[in-house]
């Protein structure tokens, strides 16, 4: 029975047997092929094919609207620019050889934006290949780099926004453009601080230069500075005195003021050559033949006969009563320069005119200097209400092997496949012994059977020999 069991195979004992012989060999032989595999996934492998992503939220001022602090369009593919991925490099050096560029053309960095709904928060998801870093360590402070890299350039731009105006764009235009200029900057000034308490309240304190005051306070700075009073009562005074298309700093309007006076001197004497024609002339006659001319440019007929009437013209006594109020306003700004030879000496001269830049300039001084005010409030509201908010504090991979289940695995494989090389050479072993132990006696027995055979020929052979 044995020798049939040997010949049909090996039994499963024997193999435990075999197995059990050589088990710390096999168990050690498994152990390291797995810790090998374990170690090429978790440096080589999962690194090629990894993403790690974190998601998170922008809060600033303007957010829900997607604009930046200057009012330009909020593009979320700028997280990931390569502009904001060098300055998330520089924020860390374990970060400084990350290669950014190759990132770039590869596409192994991507961001995405998802609105919450019935909110106007988004959030935004970075997603970057890890094989440009040592672990998920490391890949977790880079996002959280590009996230504050971001929230740097949101604050960077708060602190380049300007509400004042240059002294060269003031003065570049006349005086009654510089008046639509100051109400301008008053409405910009009050509106933007209205906006801030909207935002906030009221009583939001702001700390500007180590002083912290509320919201309220700064515009009360403002309130008053060129309400709608005094911006009427300067552009009286500008048309009355003739200021208004004068232009350029205090030596330049000395000239202006000259050219000015030669245009009115001349438009006054046009005016009296005018006033004179009118008064020589009939009424009567000059009203009749401007509205014939006026009906002869029309083309209108009397309106009994179903035409068109044509437009009333203006009369001779409004004509002489237009140019005798022009000539006293020019006579006014003038003095007795309206001869074309005296020095002016009425409210048109180089001094008045000096005096009342000054005073547009007084209040272009106080206005600039409240919007310099404001630019500060406006850098430490983003500097207090600017931050990157992560859903997660830890990042998210995708595509990569789980270690331990990988070396579990290889532990199994090569033990199974250890166990089998064993068992294999174990028992050919001792097959080949038990070949070799047949073989050797079946050559004994042969040698015992042949003095028999020897005999039993002599005996025939006697046999043949007697018959």
């Amino acid at each position: 029975m044995d020798a049939e069991e040997r010949e049909n195979g090996i039994t499963f004992g024997e193999i435990c047997h075999l197995i059990g012989k050589k088990i710390w060999w096999i168990l050690g032989g498994a152990a390291a092929f797995a810790v090998v595999v374990a170690v090429l996934f978790a440096l080589v492998f999962n690194p090629l094919t990894t993403y790690y992503s974190m998601s998170f939220e922008l809060v600033y001022p303007t957010s829900a609207e997607r604009q930046y602090p200057d009012g330009t369009p909020f593009s979320y593919r700028s997280i990931i620019s390569r502009t904001m991925l060098e300055a998330a490099k520089k924020k860390d050096e374990r970060l400084a050889g990350t290669d950014v560029v190759t990132m770039i053309d590869k596409d192994h960095i991507s961001v995405s934006a998802q609105a919450e709904e019935d909110s106007d928060t988004v959030i935004y998801t970075v997603n970057v290949k890890g094989s440009y870093f040592s672990d998920i360590e490391t890949a977790q402070l880079f996002i959280r780099s590009v996230a504050d890299a971001t929230v740097d350039d949101i604050m960077r731009r708060a602190a380049s926004v300007s509400y004042s105006i240059s002294e060269e764009t003031f003065t570049g235009n006349n005086f009654e453009a510089r008046l639509d200029i100051l109400s301008e900057l008053y409405k910009t000034l009050l509106s933007a601080y209205e906006s801030w308490i909207t935002t906030y309240s009221a009583g939001y304190q702001v700390t500007v230069n180590g002083v912290s005051r509320s919201l309220s306070d700064y515009r009360a700075e403002v309130y008053g500075l060129f309400v709608e009073g005094v911006r009427s009562s300067l552009a009286t005074e500008c048309e009355n005195n003739g200021y208004g298309l004068l232009y350029g700093d205090e030596d330049e309007i000395v000239a202006r003021v000259s050219e000015r006076v030669e245009q009115l001197q001349q438009e006054y004497r046009l005016n009296q050559a005018i006033l004179e024609t009118l008064t020589d002339v009939s009424a009567n006659t000059i009203a009749s033949r401007m509205a014939k001319t006026s009906a002869a440019a029309s083309g209108s007929t009397d309106s009994s006969d179903g035409g068109t009437t044509s437009q009333p013209v203006l009369g001779v006594s409004e004509m002489i009563a237009y140019y005798s109020e022009r000539n006293a306003v020019i006579a006014n700004q003038l003095g007795a320069a309206v001869d074309g030879v005296s020095s002016p000496d009425g409210t048109l001269t180089a001094e008045s005119a000096q005096q009342f830049a000054r005073k547009l300039d007084d209040y272009f001084a106080k206005l600039n200097s409240v919007a310099e005010t404001l630019k500060s409030v406006t850098t430490a509201i983003y500097r207090q209400n600017t931050f990157a908010e992560f859903v997660s504090q830890n990042a998210d991979s995708t595509g990569d092997f789980s270690v331990i289940l990988i070396a579990v695995a290889a532990f199994v494989i090569a033990f199974l496949v250890a166990a089998v090389a064993v068992s294999v050479g174990a028992y050919g072993k001792q097959r080949g012994a038990h070949v070799q132990s047949a073989a050797g006696t079946g050559d004994s027995a042969d040698s015992a059977d042949a003095p028999t055979d020897r005999a039993r020929a002599e005996d025939d052979g006697s046999s043949e020999s007697r018959q």
